[in-house]
């Protein structure tokens, strides 16, 4: 028993190839062109994280700088305790007890 490669009498045409090799380089090029673009964009927006995230580092600085100057004077302290008994505030922990007889 003999084994027989049969081929195929039909010619290939090149064009077919060239015009397949061009659609895989034209795809292969909008990929490539598609990444590169998100990369960019990824950087971009790492880099303004960088600097939000440092412009909240100085306005935390400068927060606690105006709180150590609030807090450190006596006067207000006790003004904004007044205020806050005045509206109604209550401190941490403290129980509210109510008249509801109107007295």
């Amino acid at each position: 028993m003999e084994l027989k490669v049969l081929k195929s009498n039909k010619k290939r045409n090149p064009l077919l190839y060239i015009f397949f090799s061009l659609v895989v380089v034209i795809f292969l090029g909008v990929f490539v062109y598609t990444v590169s673009g998100i990369y960019s964009e990824t950087a971009e927006k790492r880099t303004q994280l960088a600097a939000l995230q440092h412009e909240i580092e100085i306005q935390e600085m400068k927060n606690a700088e105006l709180e150590a100057v609030v807090y450190s004077d006596v006067e207000y302290l006790k003004y904004a305790t007044k205020v806050a008994r005045d509206n109604d505030y209550v401190k941490s922990g403290e129980r509210v007890f109510i008249n509801s007889s109107g007295d």
